[in-house]
């Protein structure tokens, strides 16, 4: 997506565009008149209100599966409300903090790094409520009932699970649930927001990205709610919430590598029962996490400082710099000095 800026908004000719798309245009939005996609596929929005200001891309994937993506100043403190057909969403915050709940009910937070699960019956009003100054950056997975029912079917996520309730028309009131990103997500996440192509091509990767993201969200939720095999125990709200903080610990000071003990002594939690549940939510183990967590930001610092290797090395907690290219160059196939020099790294 292009260098978030205010832009002049000139609606297009409603009837030019697919009936599809239109029906999940936030209200406060509006198409511009030069779009970036063809009409079939995608629309780039823009928003008039003085509250607020960036676009959001909403693209048609597949028959019942749109993605929208969002690049937004928050400027001042408001809330949004809006009213949704039967669809669940898939949430992917990558910057950006605000609230979300039903109408007259608790809000819960959406925190960066996190991709929350919403599902909102027909009918049911949402708000959403930003403070101010804040720079959203997000993806959303618009799926809807046939579209997804098609795509769990045989697996355990269509029986006693939030997705099976609704589906089956069982669950009646709006239903968030969110849990730290895996490195995969915030990878497949940055690519949608940095597609290097134009014409059919931007329109295959943004494709691929969103049914990448797509598996890594449902593997996640069967993990979480449909336990098999040794995690015999579906995942509780406290126990996401637990993980959460876990994720946010390592993520806050990648330097330092705590040990097990020391997180469950922080959480005053089992560490026994810490292990089993962190891998249940995340899919991966904490030393894991840690690991993907900071060649994910070593990719960060190399692209967009100036920092030496060495001491992006110690700014990760390695000690001597060729541990950090070691580590680099079995996680993506390429040293951080390549990528200095234009290679992609890509996770093997």
């Amino acid at each position: 997506m292009p260098e978030n800026k205010p832009e002049s908004v000139v609606p297009i000719k409603r009837e030019n565009a697919t009936p599809e798309l239109l029906k999940d245009i936030p209200p406060q939005y509006a198409p511009l008149d030069q779009q970036p996609y063809d009409h079939h596929f995608g629309l780039r929005l823009a928003t008039p209100v003085p509250e607020t200001h960036g676009i959001k891309d909403i693209c048609m994937v597949r028959k019942g599966l749109a993605v929208l993506i969002g690049d937004v100043e928050h400027d001042s403190a408001h809330s949004d409300m809006s009213e949704s057909g039967d669809v669940v969403k898939f949430h992917f915050r990558y910057s950006g903090s605000s609230e979300i709940g039903a109408e007259g009910g608790e809000l819960e937070p959406v925190d960066p790094m996190t991709f929350g699960v919403l599902i909102q019956p027909s009918g049911m009003k949402k708000i959403e409520c930003f403070p101010a100054h804040q720079h959203e950056q997000s993806v959303t997975l618009l799926c809807e009932p046939p579209f997804l029912e098609e795509i769990i079917s045989g697996t355990s996520l269509l029986k006693s699970t939030p997705l099976g309730q609704f589906l089956y028309g069982e669950q009646k009131d709006m239903y968030y649930c969110a849990v730290r990103m895996r490195p995969e997500m915030i990878s497949a996440v940055r690519s949608l927001f940095e597609t290097n192509y134009t014409g059919r091509l931007q329109q295959l990767q943004i494709e691929a990205k969103t049914l990448e993201l797509l598996c890594f969200t449902l593997d996640q939720l069967s993990k979480m709610w449909t336990a098999t095999g040794s995690d015999k125990t579906p995942l509780r709200q406290r126990d996401v919430k637990r993980v959460a903080e876990i994720c946010e610990i390592l993520d806050n000071d990648l330097s330092k590598a705590p040990t097990i003990s020391e997180l469950a002594k922080t959480l005053s939690w089992n560490e026994t029962q810490l292990m089993r549940v962190f891998r249940q939510a995340v899919g991966t183990t904490v030393h894991n996490y840690l690991h993907r967590a900071r060649m994910e930001k070593a990719c960060d610092l190399l692209a967009n400082t100036e920092m030496t290797i060495t001491e992006i090395a110690m700014n990760l907690g390695y000690e001597y710099s060729s541990n950090f290219t070691t580590a680099f160059r079995k996680h993506f196939g390429v040293t951080p000095r390549q990528v200095r020099t234009g290679h992609t790294p890509i996770a093997v």
